[in-house]
């Protein structure tokens, strides 16, 4: 359970670190939508896929947190970060995230853009 938007980073690098695809999904809410492009809007089990892909790049990501924004129940978050892959380059983003407070008191991603939001 995250319990402050400003977790949020540490807990996906934790979770994608991990492995588990189940391990991240449950950093999302059952509605969230995830930009895995900063522009293709996915949704649902589509999601899993996308987050499989990044997986399959097999980590370690680094995640440092740049800034929040608050409100009482979203925050933005935004972070830089960087995951090797196999083939020796090193992929890099910023992310613009949406996370909102459950009821149970835990934050979860409601829009996951790693690579920002493009137009």
């Amino acid at each position: 359970m995250v319990s402050r938007p400003h977790d949020m980073p540490a807990a996906f690098a934790t979770a994608f670190n991990s492995g588990s695809v189940d391990a991240l999904l449950a950093l999302y809410r059952e509605d969230a939508v995830f930009l895995p492009d900063g522009v293709t809007v996915l949704s649902g089990p589509a999601i899993r896929e996308a987050l499989q892909g990044f997986l399959a790049l097999k980590g370690p990501i680094d995640m440092k947190l740049t800034r929040v924004v608050e409100g009482p129940s979203t925050a933005v978050v935004v972070a830089d970060w960087s995951l090797p892959t196999p083939n020796g380059t090193v992929l890099t983003g910023r992310t613009s995230d949406v996370v909102t407070r459950s009821a149970d008191g835990s934050w979860r991603y409601s829009v996951d853009a790693p690579f920002g939001v493009k137009a």
